[in-house]
């Protein structure tokens, strides 16, 4: 599985069907390994900060690009990373602003399980 359907409880998140699905995580290759997404799967993203998802768990697509920055320590020093994505078709299309050796390439979602 590509893609792991969840959706937000008071103590934290829970892992459900497509259907019931609020959130999607998503493990990438790179220093920013996980995400978890808010998405939709019908109607109108306008102005929900939510990404459309096709609610396929073996193929995903989210729209629009993902883009993520956080720091990780690299041989005892802060390392600062941006992550810049398309998911589209189960595959990682690694946009040329990232700041990891994964730039400019297309690469396959790992397995969420």
């Amino acid at each position: 599985m590509k893609a792991q359907p969840m959706y937000v409880t008071d103590t934290g998140y829970k892992y459900c069907s497509v259907e019931e699905a609020t959130h999607v995580m998503i493990h990438l290759p790179g220093p920013l390994p996980y995400r978890i997404i808010p998405v939709i799967r019908r109607g109108t993203r306008e102005g929900t900060n939510c990404w459309s998802w096709n609610g396929d768990v073996d193929k995903p697509t989210l729209k629009p690009s993902i883009l993520s920055k956080g720091s990780s320590m690299v041989d005892g020093v802060v390392v600062d990373h941006v992550c810049h994505t398309w998911v589209n078709d189960g595959k990682v299309q690694f946009l040329s602003d990232c700041t990891h050796e994964f730039a400019n390439q297309t690469i396959d979602l790992i397995d969420v399980d």
